[in-house]
């Protein structure tokens, strides 16, 4: 019986990407197109260097750092393929493509950018959160302090009173001790991580 509930409580994660059928599959479709545009391959090949780099070193499932490198690698290479069609596709505009120094800057410096933004992300987007929830938690205590007010500590039994920043007893930054009935409330600071 204790065996059927631990297995009941086994939960199965489902697997995010393709499966190796479906990733050979692909590339036996796309094997004819990359050898009849071979100029277009051999350019995006090499240009495109970055992407199999971030696809190979990024372990997440669901391969962010691979997309976010791969996008905008993909759109400092569209340049250099543009250029090389409207050259006419050959072999020689590929090796003058693949010489420039100016279509590898563009390539690898839009590559390098997608692995810019990946790296600052997760900060930019966890100080944003740290600030609209101190932000809530400050319009709360004001809520609360206001209920007190109102109603009484009745409304307070169990709750805690949340300081503000800059609470010196005083004044609205302080509304933690404005009337002789709050002083009674538990006073809890928010613990953040930093």
């Amino acid at each position: 019986m204790a065996q059927a509930t631990k297995s009941r409580k086994v939960v199965r994660t489902r697997q995010v990407g393709l499966k190796p059928w479906v990733k050979v599959l692909v590339l036996i479709l796309l094997f004819p197109f990359a050898a009849l545009l071979l100029p277009t391959t051999l350019v995006v090949a090499t240009m495109m260097a970055p992407t199999w780099v971030a696809y190979m070193t990024d372990r997440s499932a669901e391969k962010h750092l691979a997309i976010t490198v791969g996008l905008l690698n993909f759109s400092g290479t569209l340049p250099a393929i543009i250029d090389l069609w409207s050259r006419g596709q050959s072999h020689d505009a590929a090796m003058l493509l693949l010489t420039d120094v100016f279509v590898w800057a563009v390539a690898y410096g839009a590559a390098m950018l997608g692995w810019v933004i990946f790296a600052l992300m997760p900060g930019l987007v966890g100080s944003y959160f740290k600030m609209t929830t101190e932000s809530r938690i400050k319009s709360l205590a004001r809520q609360q302090k206001a209920l007190i007010d109102e109603w009484g500590h009745a409304v307070a039994d169990g709750m805690a009173l949340i300081p503000l920043d800059g609470d010196d007893g005083e004044g609205e930054a302080g509304l933690a001790s404005e009337t002789a009935d709050t002083p009674e409330a538990e006073i809890v600071e928010a613990d953040f991580p930093r």
